[in-house]
């Protein structure tokens, strides 16, 4: 008995680290970071997955996988081995990655409309009607899921209910807010840049560009970093939206930045991944560049001392995050804007002709690091005390 407590305990520890490791909304968290607490994937294919249509970028937790795609379905796929589990009917096809909170599923569609389904089983739960197609994809914080909509409207909604909370009217935009210090941020086609406040969608401050922003910002240590089709990368205060600095690449800058360890991680349509000094005051911006054989609007994802993007080149690139040489590269066809996540050891991401793949092997599930998953671990420990206590029980 005593031999099965320990493996139970392991077991139960082995699980909170899984449960810290996933990728809840678009670009890992509702600040957009980028940044994945899983260990870096090597370059084999786990599993794949035969869908119909262009992958939105995913989102993974609690060992499933949640996609939409333009066929009008959100599925939900095992995470493990890739197996169906069920799968949603929208009106339209769906752009927009997910965000999963609280066992719902929040995610736009083109028919115009919100949703709201259960993680379990993909029943509606609640829908909200835009006034036009959503590619915006949600950040879910505070109790309300901030999305925009093509309309020109950025809208707060209630998560449990769908009911609106607020709305304001900033512009077409497909760039997907982020959410920082009570504030949200966004991107709009007239090149703005916004922070408005999360309780009532009231106006903070603005910061023009110089073209279209379809670019999601990243909100890190209080910047915020976001791209424009000016072919600027930008970091804003976060606080008044002042400019802090620029950088310029060589074509529009559609991929969202990834921001870890005051590296700014990011894809232009000149073909190359940048990696930039995320600081504010240094005389060389550009840490390193790596050229692909195409544009780059797949947002990057880092884990460990990986970068993980996609090209329009149809290959996906495992980069090293300190130099930029290319640790491995996979060709899977072309992505698009796809963007991968990264959870479990794997990197999951879909294509444009319905194919769906999940890279890294199995040996290791657990990653480096379940600070994370602290709370998942006290419930772990937690059932291992009511087994031990009627062990115990019924050993007297």
């Amino acid at each position: 008995m005593k031999k099965v407590l320990i493996a139970m305990l392991i077991l139960c520890l082995s699980a909170s680290g899984v449960m810290a490791q996933g990728w809840s909304m678009f670009h890992h968290d509702a600040q957009h970071t980028g940044r994945s607490d899983s260990s870096a994937p090597d370059n084999v294919i786990a599993w794949s997955y035969d869908g119909a249509g262009s992958f939105s970028s995913p989102v993974v937790t609690e060992l499933k996988v949640f996609v939409g795609s333009d066929d009008g379905n959100l599925c939900a796929l095992n995470a493990i081995n890739g197996l169906l589990l069920w799968k949603f009917q929208a009106g339209d096809s769906i752009s927009s990655s997910p965000a999963v909170v609280d066992n719902r599923v929040y995610f736009g569609a083109c028919d115009n409309f919100v949703y709201a389904i259960r993680a379990d089983n993909g029943a509606k739960i609640w829908q909200f009607q835009t006034g036009d197609s959503i590619y915006s994809s949600p950040a879910v914080a505070d109790g309300k899921v901030f999305i925009s909509s093509t309309d020109g409207y950025l809208y707060a909604l209630d998560t449990l209910t769908g009911g609106q909370i607020w709305k304001e009217n900033l512009g077409k935009m497909t760039s997907s807010p982020a959410v920082y210090n009570n504030m949200i941020f966004v991107g709009t086609w007239d090149g703005r840049v916004y922070a408005l406040d999360e309780q009532d969608g009231s106006e903070i401050w603005m910061y023009q560009t110089g073209y279209v922003i379809a670019s999601s910002p990243a909100v890190v240590d209080g910047r915020v970093y976001v791209g424009s089709n000016d072919w600027y990368v930008y970091s804003l205060k976060a606080a008044d939206g002042s400019l802090m600095w620029k950088f310029q690449t060589g074509g529009y800058v559609e991929s969202s930045p990834a921001v870890v360890d005051n590296r700014v991680y990011v894809g232009s349509d000149d073909s190359n991944i940048y990696c930039l000094d995320a600081r504010d005051n240094v005389e060389n911006r550009e840490i390193w560049r790596y050229k692909t054989n195409d544009r780059v609007q797949s947002s990057p994802a880092v884990a460990g001392n990986k970068v993980l993007v996609a090209s329009w080149d149809g290959y996906l690139y495992a980069l090293d995050a300190e130099n930029g040489s290319r640790i491995w590269k996979h060709e899977i066809g072309q992505v698009a804007k796809a963007s991968p996540a990264i959870a479990y050891a794997k990197v999951f991401i879909g294509t444009v002709d319905g194919k769906f793949y999940c890279f890294g092997s199995w040996g290791e599930i657990v990653g480096p690091s379940i600070s994370t998953g602290v709370k998942y671990m006290l419930i772990a420990i937690f059932f291992f005390l009511i087994v031990w206590w009627l062990h115990r029980k019924m050993s007297e």
